[in-house]
């Protein structure tokens, strides 16, 4: 049996609610200085753990982001769908990319993850939508609501994101 040394590379996954971190060192830096990159992500992320998108809650909330100085909204997709009054494909398609982008800060997506989140509001989804999905995505961007940055890399426009930002907040 081959002895690892502490060159060798390790990996680590750690889900603290909404705090996800992925490691690739050696075994002695995580055992010796991982946990105080983990106490000071946890300090400069507002000292709470805030619930992951699995938990089951569907309530809206705000929390502040330490860094821009405004709030991030916290809902699912079916609450987004639901304050957004989704009732076409194409509406399920924005609802899902403004929780990509506005709850899981993730700014420019794959069309996998769109229809993964689509999935995720079952109350909303259809198998038709999967089927269409092409042509909705074809006429946001015409709309001007999302944006393709590479071939299957999507982003909502900065238009779109404040206005849907707005409508969820209630304004």
């Amino acid at each position: 049996m081959d002895q690892i040394t502490s060159s060798e590379k390790s990996k680590i996954k750690i889900k603290l609610g909404n705090i996800e971190l992925d490691f690739e060192g050696t075994e002695e830096y995580i055992r010796d200085d991982l946990p105080q990159l983990l106490d000071l992500i946890l300090k400069y992320s507002g000292s709470e753990i805030l619930p992951s998108d699995d938990d089951e809650s569907e309530e809206e909330e705000l929390i502040p982001d330490n860094n821009s100085g405004s709030a991030k909204i916290q809902m699912t997709t079916t609450s987004i769908a639901t304050k957004l009054n989704v009732k076409k494909g194409t509406q399920l398609v924005l609802a899902a990319c403004a929780h990509i982008s506005l709850v899981k800060s993730v700014e420019v997506f794959e069309r996998s993850n769109i229809l993964s989140e689509m999935k995720t509001a079952s109350g909303y989804y259809k198998e038709t939508y999967s089927k269409n999905l092409t042509a909705s995505l074809t006429t946001l961007m015409k709309a001007g609501k999302i944006i393709e940055r590479s071939q299957d890399q999507y982003a909502l426009s900065a238009e779109y994101k404040s206005q849907v930002e707005r409508q969820l907040a209630g304004n």
